[in-house]
């Protein structure tokens, strides 16, 4: 029976240094060859995802952990964040000292002082680079149109804490989860709409295909991947995941860099 196969990108399809196994393009062509569908499932806006990716020819895409799906090169579901609440939760970052950037189809947006706390939190690997330098200076990132998600970063308030007080603030309308990039999981975290992740796209994705859950297979490695791993009938989490992830999947394969991709897939009988 066909399954359709998510993928995380950054840790998973994509290492760090911007690199994809070649073991792991075998693996995608080889499910395609056996009639499965595959589809890219990331926290990044849809622009930001690498062109050798999309060029791959995925079935799918789940953008912006769930706010943006593509389907046949056609935009099938779009969900953007209240301009008012994001003025919100940007007094908030700014009230614990926390940089921040928003995104979307339009682009990243972020100002300079918050750019340079970038350069250094994100200091190292080929991917942090190319993310910096695709941002868009502006003076109220908060204001900008039609964004869909965000990060921000170095708050002098752990997640739980800064999560409570955004509820409090705009009446429980976002999420935030621990960063799937750098190494601050704790005090730096990714910002989405509540009741819009990577779960729900893969639903609404899986709709549009003519399949249910029962069809589903992810992969993925980081804090924003657990709506993913629960959702899809067959978690798998990478080696290199982080170890509560590991808790929630049903298969713990090899790291990026050792044939997880491929791995995994062959202990699925995929290939």
């Amino acid at each position: 029976m066909s399954k359709l196969i998510f993928f995380d990108i950054d840790g998973t399809l994509v290492d760090f240094s911007m690199h994809i196994p070649d073991s792991t393009l075998e693996g995608l062509r080889l499910a395609r060859a056996n009639g499965h569908k595959i589809a890219i499932c990331t926290g990044r806006p849809y622009t930001n995802i690498y062109p050798f990716l999309l060029d791959f020819g995925f079935d799918g895409v789940v953008a912006s952990a769930g706010a943006h799906i593509q389907y046949q090169d056609q935009k099938i579901y779009h969900s953007v964040l209240e301009t008012k609440k994001l003025v919100i939760l940007a007094g908030l970052f700014r009230r614990h000292g926390a940089a921040y950037f928003f995104q979307g189809y339009s682009g990243r947006f972020v100002s300079k002082p918050d750019s340079l706390v970038m350069d250094e939190v994100l200091s190292d690997g080929d991917s942090a680079k190319k993310l910096r330098e695709g941002m868009i200076l502006c003076e109220a990132p908060e204001q900008m149109e039609d964004m869909e998600c965000g990060v921000y970063f170095r708050s002098d308030v752990v997640i739980e804490q800064m999560q409570e007080e955004a509820d409090a603030a705009t009446e429980g309308y976002f999420c935030l989860t621990g960063c799937s990039f750098g190494t601050d999981i704790v005090y730096s975290g990714e910002i989405t709409k509540k009741g819009v992740n990577k779960a729900t796209g893969m639903q609404r994705l899986l709709e549009a295909m003519g399949m249910t859950q029962k069809d589903s297979v992810a992969f993925g490695d980081g804090s924003n991947d657990f709506e993913m791993i629960e959702f899809a009938n067959q978690g798998i989490v990478m080696g290199n995941g982080i170890p509560k992830l590991k808790e929630c999947g049903d298969y713990v394969t090899t790291a990026i860099d050792q044939d997880g991709i491929w791995n995994g897939l062959k202990h699925l009988k995929l290939i």
